[in-house]
Order: C-alpha cells, then sequence, then structure tokens
C-alpha cells in the first residue's frame, strides 16, 4: 500500500529537513505570476468592472519556484505547472541540480470563457519539465508533451476544491508516465492534494506540503480517504499503458 507525509507549513523551512535522496520525482503546480493571480476572476457576481479575485493566495516569482525546486532534490523528473511568465527564466536559469528538458501545455478543452466577449479565452497552461543530468527514462513512449484534459471547475469532474485545482485524470497521467510504482512523489505545492490522491490510487508514495492550513485539510481528508481505499488500477491498455477507472469514467464523459 502507499505511504503518504503531509505538512502545512513553509515548503522552503519543510523541504531541507527531508532526508536526502528520499525523492523520486516532484510533481506539482506552483503558483503564478501577480499578473496572471490579478486577472484570475470569479464568473460569479461579474459587473461591469469583472468578477471578484478568485485567487486567494500569494502570487510568486520565477526565483521562487527556482528557489523551491532547487531544494526538492528529486532523483529523476521534476514537473511544475507554470505561470507562461516563467517558463523562459527556468529554461535560462534551471533549478540546482536539474536540466531544463522541454515546456510542455495541458490543452484544455472546456476553459473558463471569456465573459467580456472581445478575445479569446486562454485554454491552455504550461509545465515546466525538468531532470537531473544523466539517463533520462519516461513510460511515455515517443509521444508528445501535450497533456489534453478538461478542467474540474467547468467539466464533469466533480466539484472544485481549489481555486487552480488540477484535475485527477490529468495529474494521474503525469504520474504514470513520469513515475514508476513504488516511487515517491513530492508536491511542494500540494493545494487541495489532487497529486496526492493521485499517488494513492496509483501505488506511489508521497509527500505533500502546503502552507495555508483550509487547504491542507482538504488535502488532508481527500488523501486518507483515497489511502483507505484500495488501488483504482485497471487493465493494462493495449499500448501497455496503465489507467485508473477514474480516468477511464473521465475518458467516458469527453
Amino acid at each position: 500500500m502507499s505511504e503518504y507525509k503531509l505538512y502545512c507549513g513553509d515548503c522552503l523551512a519543510i523541504l531541507p529537513t527531508l532526508e536526502a535522496g528520499s525523492v523520486d520525482a516532484v510533481i506539482t503546480d506552483s503558483p503564478y505570476s501577480e499578473k496572471t493571480h490579478a486577472g484570475a476572476r470569479s464568473v460569479y457576481d461579474y459587473g461591469p468592472k469583472g468578477g471578484v479575485i478568485a485567487i486567494d493566495f500569494p502570487s510568486v516569482d520565477a526565483s521562487y519556484i527556482r528557489q523551491v525546486l532547487s531544494v526538492c532534490c528529486p532523483r529523476k523528473w521534476c514537473i511544475s505547472f507554470v505561470d507562461w511568465h516563467h517558463a523562459l527564466p527556468l529554461e535560462e536559469n534551471p533549478p540546482t541540480g536539474l536540466e531544463f528538458i522541454r515546456l510542455g501545455i495541458w490543452v484544455k478543452r472546456n476553459p473558463i470563457p471569456q465573459l467580456t466577449g472581445d478575445r479569446p479565452s486562454t485554454g491552455w497552461e504550461a509545465i515546466a519539465i525538468f531532470h537531473v543530468p544523466g539517463r533520462k527514462e519516461w513510460n511515455g513512449g515517443s509521444g508528445p508533451a501535450v497533456w489534453d484534459n478538461g478542467t474540474s471547475r467547468w467539466g464533469y469532474f466533480g466539484p472544485s476544491n481549489h481555486p487552480t485545482e488540477k484535475p485527477l485524470g490529468l495529474m494521474s497521467k503525469l504520474i504514470l508516465q513520469f513515475t514508476d510504482k513504488g516511487d515517491t512523489v513530492i508536491d511542494p505545492f500540494m493545494g487541495s492534494g489532487s497529486t496526492g490522491v493521485a499517488c494513492m490510487q496509483l501505488g506511489r508514495n508521497f509527500v505533500g506540503v502546503e502552507i495555508l492550513p483550509k487547504y491542507f485539510k482538504i488535502a488532508e481528508r481527500r488523501i486518507e480517504q483515497a489511502a483507505r481505499q484500495q488501488p483504482l488500477f485497471a487493465e493494462t491498455g493495449a499500448d501497455g499503458a496503465e489507467t485508473t477507472r477514474a480516468e477511464q469514467s473521465e475518458m467516458e464523459l469527453r
């Protein structure tokens, strides 16, 4: 059975206390830039001046993300959703001990609509892909760094637990492709715990850190519930890839 450890606090204070070499991969969703946070508006009570600010946690810059990922010290992959404003600075100056490999994208088929109607809505998010120097292996074969998945808030995949919650099916795909059974995955920006839930379902161990108590409690509840259940492995597909029953249910709704 998968094991997990959860910490409520500042990741820069907690990460250095973890056992060296204990993390195989980082899979996380870092906060975005001040400009992006300010532009994220709720569709509720939308008026002439726009909706209320939808994101209730601080923005960060690329140097902060670099600092956090540098102290995670994974043995293999480091995968982080990033603001596109942060992508180039992280490519030019990667986190310590990591090489920038590729900039991937998450294609959203059901993005938040542009309610003003005067411009296109944003239908993608950037994913920075790093690896420690040396030989690289992943479970995605010759596939591209493009992940097509609906959103949690605007899709059919359950209620949203967090303003920027990533869908469980999307996180499951990343975990299946960049880690192996028994690996330990760390998420220094745990949020409401989708990475941890996917790890519990897929036979990976998990370490999660979240600074805001209200989201930590949500993550703790979700991960504890997932850990009590048997891993939701489905049969291996014709292409050799594992899928979870949760992923298959999402696929049926597409």
